[in-house]
């Protein structure tokens, strides 16, 4: 695969462009158009909904301790704050997509408006798509291994 043919997509067109459709999708800096992270979206929205709703969207916030860890201390520090109902209870939210917990972790950066502030102006998106989840599974894993990108974690043998 040519990463280099497939055509740029900036984050502020991405509800416009992408499509329904199963595929791996392609983070890059904007300054050094360095490979950063290497995603797949496999779900019934296909990568519009992993992109938009997830990548792009500052709500997507995890607020259940037990998916915090200890790399996640500087995004706990600077947690959005939701309060229950009945005011008893607090919930501390966390950056939920990998993508983008990678990123507060390594560039400390806080959860929801600021990573994805960071996203908008520093990154921009290709994507290749394929309904062969197998491939897309395969291909991802694959590219990990090749690019070894920055911010994936699974996968990089760095």
């Amino acid at each position: 695969m040519k990463l280099e043919l497939l055509p740029r997509i900036e984050p502020d067109k991405a509800v416009i462009v992408l499509s329904t459709k199963r595929g791996i999708y392609f983070w890059f800096s904007k300054d050094t158009d360095n490979l950063i992270y290497i995603g797949i979206a496999l779900g019934a929205g296909g990568l519009k909904k992993r992109i938009v709703s997830q990548h792009l969207n500052p709500a997507y916030l995890e607020f259940r301790p037990e998916k915090h860890t200890e790399k996640d201390r500087f995004q706990l520090e600077h947690a959005i704050h939701r309060i229950s109902k009945d005011e008893k209870n607090v919930r501390y939210g966390i950056d939920k997509s990998a993508f983008r917990k990678s990123i507060g972790r390594k560039l400390k950066l806080k959860p929801g408006i600021e990573t994805v502030t960071y996203i908008m102006k520093n990154l921009y998106l290709k994507v290749f798509e394929s309904e062969n989840i197998s491939i897309v599974r395969a291909l991802e894993i694959d590219l990990i291994k090749k690019y070894e990108p920055v911010f994936n974690t699974s996968h990089n043998t760095k």
